[in-house]
This record gives C-alpha cells, sequence and structure tokens, in this order.
C-alpha cells in the first residue's frame, strides 16, 4: 500500500492521507480504515473519476465486493466495487482526530457542591 503522505502503518490520524492499494487484500484494509474514519473520502476509480462522500459500510462475499458511501447531494448511498477503486483519500476533516471520552468527560465535568 503506497501513501503520499507517510508509510506509517499507524498514523495518528489519516486525514489527508492518499493510499494506492496494490491488491485486494490492500484494498480491504483501507475500505475498514475508511469506514472507521469520521471524515469524508475521496475514492479515486480506475476510469479517472473521483467520488467524494462518507463512507459506512463494506459488502462482502466470494461473488460480490462493495462499498457503500453517503454523497453530499444525495438521499440514497452509492454502490462502488471493489475492481473499480484505484486509490482512497481521507480528504475530510477528521473530526474524532484528539478526541477522546476522557477528554469530553473532563471538560464537561461539573463541580461538586459540598
Amino acid at each position: 500500500m503506497s501513501s503520499q503522505n507517510s508509510s506509517d502503518d499507524h498514523p495518528q490520524s489519516w486525514e489527508g492521507r492518499h493510499l494506492q492499494p496494490s491488491n485486494e487484500e490492500e484494498l480491504d484494509v483501507i475500505l475498514g480504515r475508511a469506514c472507521d474514519y469520521r471524515g469524508d473520502v475521496t475514492i479515486h476509480l480506475k476510469a479517472g473519476e473521483k467520488i467524494l462522500g462518507y463512507v459506512f459500510d463494506r459488502q462482502k462475499n466470494i461473488h460480490h465486493q462493495s462499498v457503500k458511501i453517503f454523497l453530499a447531494n444525495q438521499v440514497e448511498p452509492c454502490i462502488i466495487q471493489y475492481h473499480d477503486i484505484a486509490g482512497v483519500e481521507f480528504s475530510g476533516e477528521d473530526t474524532a482526530f484528539g478526541r477522546s471520552w476522557d477528554d469530553w468527560a473532563k471538560k464537561w465535568k461539573k463541580p461538586q457542591v459540598n
């Protein structure tokens, strides 16, 4: 898997990374990360088209492998076949980066009254 930003296997944030898988196994790992990502991604198709949206589901079986993505101006999700994908770019803001439950709890902890 090649990345334009870094070769780290476990970066702090995927934001801004453009990954190009060299095989279907790598593509599956990348799309798993895209499903977990809390921002928009751009899927680069082999035909040259780019699709921007929020990846939310993968369908994998022996005859059919696809990913579902919500597009900004469409009610129904777009379904993209694995074999059509050339790369994935984590192009949107990583809205969850640097935010944990502990951080939120500390921020919203109310002072105790004695």
